[in-house]
């Protein structure tokens, strides 16, 4: 079985104080169908999978943050918690949060690609925190979180405008306090040891294809469970999911699932370019699985 990478490597977990609210030193995408404003990118020929040896430094999480200073103008991306209030009681097993934005466009489109210049503040998502710990990307107005391996009592979610490249405006993050009381609570998932190797093979879209627009990435996964309802979790043996990154195995997170399928956008990339789609499987925490175990496949944009 595959590890993930060790615990000295910043995570998506990580976290630091932002005024009276979290956020996260990294994150993970919920790819959505929106369209944004486009950006060129150039045309990559080269293997996007980093070569890995006995002296090869562990992968960064495959969402890592921007390491620079936010851009012009990111300043008035703000969010606001619309619903449910601070200090309510959940009794079922998710939470659902309403969420507003203003200051800039919400949208999954463009997450992970490159948005330089003055747009580079216009568009973005929101990323939603549990007790410091990153759950997802949205860019829905509605935002779920499950309770799964929740202990009951108070916990904290955090809501923080996020650009598309992933980082973080941290400033203006909003959190409530909310306490967990399940009137039936969920039966714990535990980690288990594989009978065999995880794997993970891009299905489609094949070599060489064609794409455009919004378009489905299909995978097969093999000895490894996925689950959506551990996004974010402490980590457990032979639980996480997947990644889909474009042109680098350690950035570009385009998105992420629990299930065999995700829709993307070409939106941002320039028609009749060349990109490397990559897949690999991650941890609960979002962190990639070391040895690297990934999948990648070139496509062509289409207009």
């Amino acid at each position: 079985m595959s590890k993930s990478a060790s615990p000295g490597w910043p995570r998506p977990g990580s976290v630091f104080r932002v005024g009276t609210g979290v956020a996260a030193l990294a994150l993970a995408a919920a790819a959505c169908g929106s369209s944004g404003p486009p950006s060129a990118a150039a045309s990559h020929t080269k293997s996007a999978m980093p070569e890995m040896s006995s002296s090869t430094a562990m992968a960064s999480p495959s969402m890592s943050m921007s390491a620079g200073a936010l851009p012009m103008g990111a300043e008035h991306m703000h969010v606001a918690i619309v619903s449910p209030a601070a200090g309510v009681k959940v009794t079922g097993n998710s939470v659902t949060l309403q969420v507003s934005v203003t200051g800039y466009t919400d949208t999954c489109a463009l997450a992970g690609k490159q948005v330089m210049g003055m747009e580079a503040a216009t568009t973005g998502h929101y990323h939603v925190l549990l007790d410091g710990s990153l759950i997802n990307m949205f860019c829905t107005p509605a935002a779920v979180v499950s309770l799964q391996n929740v202990k009951p009592g108070k916990h904290t979610l955090t809501v923080v405008p996020a650009l598309d490249d992933h980082g973080q405006v941290d400033a203006n993050a909003r959190s409530i306090i909310f306490d967990y009381a399940p009137a039936k609570p969920l039966p714990a998932l535990a980690g288990m040891m594989g009978m065999g190797k995880p794997s993970i093979t891009i299905v489609s879209p094949t070599p060489g294809a064609t794409v455009s627009g919004n378009f489905p990435v299909r995978v097969q996964v093999k000895n490894y469970d996925l689950s959506c309802a551990l996004f974010g979790k402490p980590n457990m043996d032979g639980w996480g999911h997947w990644h889909l990154n474009l042109d680098s195995a350690t950035g570009g997170m385009m998105g992420m699932s629990c299930t065999d399928t995700i829709q993307v956008s070409a939106a941002g990339l320039k028609p009749g370019s060349t990109h490397t789609l990559i897949a690999l499987l991650v941890d609960n925490m979002h962190v990639p699985l070391m040895p690297m175990i990934a999948s990648e496949v070139k496509v062509r944009i289409g207009k």
